[in-house]
């Protein structure tokens, strides 16, 4: 596929990931017990391959039988890997912008065609297994097109069995302070239909949340897993602190997520301390824009990838989001209370 809106780097070569860092990083994060989850996404599909995946997986689980091994798809891959997937991750996150009109005017292949009618037949082809494993959800990019389609977008994903979606407003491509595909969304406007089609979901049993409600089931005073940080491991054989940064050799503006870089000869990843240090720093106690903001422990300064990639600093926010994000946490930030703790599951 080639997505038109894609944020990650344009690459000419086909890279993949090293198997021996892909087994390093699982030394020393699951077979350690520092965390208990794998996600295979990247700048491009993970499913172009689908034996590395395979063994990535049952290396994982020789230490961890119960490993939580998630995957974000673009769904566009045959039956039989379908099939394979089902039984064997638990979580299958497939990216489908709602209806199929609007998510055939950006996610084409790579000769230009639709794609929604192979994604369409996956997520049936996911909902008629018997016994499988995995939870199929779906993400979906928000875009002018399908903003004000959000009701019609659930009823379509219920009727192939999605009961779990997480939307997100496009945002600026990697090294571009702002999206040139099209009109910038107007996150007031996104807000209002959100909360019209959460309520909506509610009624239908759909679980519809955004990046914008990712910490409103607790009090936090880091916004993601960028800030602690958990490790990316880019194709290149570096350790990124978040998705938006996937290549350690062009971070550019990105590079303060670059944190770690793979030793192959030695098969160690060799971690740069400072740079560990400022990530961990970003909290809402050095953050002072958000010092009055009534939804600072359900936010803790938004997305850092998309803050860091259009303001080009760790320690500021994405403004156009605060005024949406205090409007959904006025509207429904006290239902999260009554969901008992975490979300069943998180996405991104």
């Amino acid at each position: 596929m080639a997505c038109k809106y894609c944020y990650g780097a344009r690459k000419a070569k086909y890279t993949v990931l090293d198997l021996d860092f892909a087994k390093c990083g699982i030394d020393e994060y699951v077979a350690t017990g520092v965390v208990n989850g794998i996600r295979f996404f990247g700048d491009g599909e993970p499913t172009t391959e689908p034996e590395l995946i395979k063994q990535i997986c049952a290396y994982a689980r020789k230490f961890k039988p119960d490993v939580n091994c998630e995957i974000q798809t673009n769904g566009f891959f045959n039956p039989r890997l379908a099939e394979w997937l089902a039984y064997n991750m638990d979580e299958i996150w497939v990216s489908m912008d709602l209806l199929p009109e609007t998510h055939d005017m950006f996610r084409v292949t790579v000769s230009g065609k639709p794609t929604s009618a192979v994604i369409e037949r996956n997520l049936k082809y996911f909902k008629n297994l018997e016994n499988k494993r995995a939870m199929v959800g779906v993400r979906s990019t928000i875009t002018p097109y399908n903003i004000d389609r959000q009701k019609e977008g659930i009823d379509y994903l219920l009727s192939l069995g999605i009961k779990h979606i997480w939307v997100d407003p496009i945002f600026a491509p990697v090294s571009e302070t702002e999206d040139k595909t099209f009109e910038p969304i107007d996150n007031m406007h996104f807000a209002r239909r959100f909360i019209e089609a959460r309520e909506y979901g509610k009624t239908r049993g759909v679980f519809y949340e955004s990046n914008f409600t990712t910490n409103f089931d607790g009090p936090t005073c880091y916004n993601c897993r960028s800030c602690l940080p958990m490790p990316h491991l880019t194709m290149d054989g570096y350790v990124s602190a978040c998705e938006m940064c996937t290549s350690g050799e062009n971070a550019a503006q990105m590079d303060a997520f670059i944190y770690g870089k793979y030793d192959k000869e030695n098969n160690r990843i060799i971690y740069d301390k400072k740079k560990i240090d400022v990530l961990q720093s970003r909290t809402l106690d050095n953050l002072p824009e958000c010092r009055d903001c009534i939804a600072r422990e359900h936010c803790a300064g938004f997305c850092l990838g998309e803050t860091l990639n259009e303001r080009g600093d760790l320690f500021t926010i994405k403004k156009t989001v605060c005024e949406p994000l205090r409007y959904i946490y006025a509207k429904i930030g006290g239902d999260y209370a009554r969901f008992g703790g975490e979300f069943k599951y998180k996405h991104p």
